[in-house]
């Protein structure tokens, strides 16, 4: 499945791939024989099932392994996520973008952790993935502290603020779950995120993100970053009237302790959405999104209808009304290129799967069995979309 978008004339390209079940090296393999690169690939983000965290460092180190064979010099960089994929077996999602004669990639590596710059006059790249703690088994809170130390000291030495982050995905091992003295991993998470955040102001917003969880793995985190001093090129936060932006939460929402050091446990940093225009296109990132309106989760009702209400809420916060009201000089709303969906129980998964189709019957889609932020929603749908 290809679909693109432009972002300052470079296209990017997201493929799905996906392999029935069979053991983890067959599956693997499997997904790489169908993978044929056409563009230039900055990311693979692999969506499995590994039993616990032996398997699943086990796992990944055979996933970067493959992966290098594979590509030698230019390795992409890669995550891998558990969370189970519907239906079972093994997920690829790559990430490509079509280089310009004006454009220089370079891959790095700093500190053991790969990454990859892509620039030209006036504007930089950064893709960063599966960057993770030493220790999976140490707390939720200092493995995001480590983790976020690691994504500033790259973004140092690549003299990008922390504020040029546009996008951010945080994987959060059972994001839901308190440790023995009541903090709960998101909120944990979240302290460590408005810490690492506070060093620099966020004139545009903060980056468009999704925290979500996942059966092992600790706390991984993806970043797309972008530094551009061209004055035609526009990055927007997109708010969305149904919702209160997370940022702004209240304190009757967040759960578990507050952190002793700080006065009162912090909000989650992100916009609902994060639109990237130049001149007359463009396009967004669409945020993790679930059936939240105002602040408040729709709780009490089925599957159905939080998928409903979640589309809902994306469909508004991507309307040409709404882009145009966040200083998007848009025609029409966005088209969507592509959904992940999350869902937390399996017996939800296939009627999650029919209302998505039902609505955008060819969008490619990865669903993905998982833990969402609060307990009590059922369903986390994200995205990207282009605008004209």
């Amino acid at each position: 499945m290809k679909n693109m978008i432009l972002e300052t004339n470079i296209e990017i390209v997201h493929r799905l791939y996906q392999t029935g079940k069979g053991s983890f090296e067959e599956m693997l393999l499997r997904l790489m024989a169908l993978y044929e690169a056409i563009y230039t690939p900055v990311r693979i983000v692999v969506f499995g099932a590994p039993q616990n965290n032996e398997e699943y460092c086990e796992r990944f180190s055979q996933i970067r392994s493959v992966i290098a064979e594979r590509f030698g010099n230019t390795v992409p960089t890669v995550s891998y996520v558990a969370q189970p994929p519907c239906p079972q077996g093994l997920v690829m999602e790559v990430h490509e973008v079509v280089l310009t004669d004006a454009d220089c990639i370079c891959y790095k590596t700093l500190d053991h952790v790969p990454y990859i710059t892509i620039e030209r006059k006036g504007c930089k790249r950064l893709f960063m993935s599966g960057i993770i703690g030493d220790v999976l088994q140490t707390a939720i809170r200092r493995q995001a502290d480590d983790v976020f130390r690691t994504i500033s000291h790259i973004m140092v030495i690549e003299q990008m603020p922390v504020s040029s982050i546009v996008r951010q995905w945080n994987y959060i091992e059972k994001i839901t779950d308190c440790d023995v003295t009541g903090h709960q991993h998101y909120q944990d998470f979240n302290d460590a995120r408005s810490l690492f955040y506070q060093s620099v102001r966020w004139v545009e917003g903060y980056p468009a993100a999704t925290g979500i969880g996942t059966q092992w793995g600790g706390v991984m985190i993806d970043i797309d970053a972008l530094l551009c001093r061209d004055e035609t090129l526009c990055v927007k936060p997109v708010d969305n009237p149904l919702q209160v932006s997370a940022h702004a939460y209240s304190q009757n929402v967040l759960l578990g302790e507050k952190d002793e050091k700080l006065d009162k446990k912090t909000t989650p940093k992100f916009e609902r959405a994060k639109a990237i225009w130049k001149k007359d296109h463009g396009f967004v990132y669409i945020s993790g999104t679930a059936a939240i309106r105002g602040e408040q989760s729709l709780e009490g009702v089925g599957i159905e209808e939080q998928t409903i209400a979640t589309l809902e809420n994306i469909k508004y916060l991507v309307s040409a009304e709404n882009l145009r009201q966040s200083g998007i000089p848009v025609t029409e709303g966005a088209s969507y290129i592509c959904f992940r969906v999350y869902v937390k129980r399996w017996e939800d998964m296939a009627k999650a799967c029919e209302v998505i189709t039902r609505q955008y019957p060819d969008l490619p889609a990865v669903y993905t069995l998982t833990d969402v932020c609060r307990s009590e929603l059922l369903i986390e749908i994200e995205g990207m979309g282009v605008i004209n």
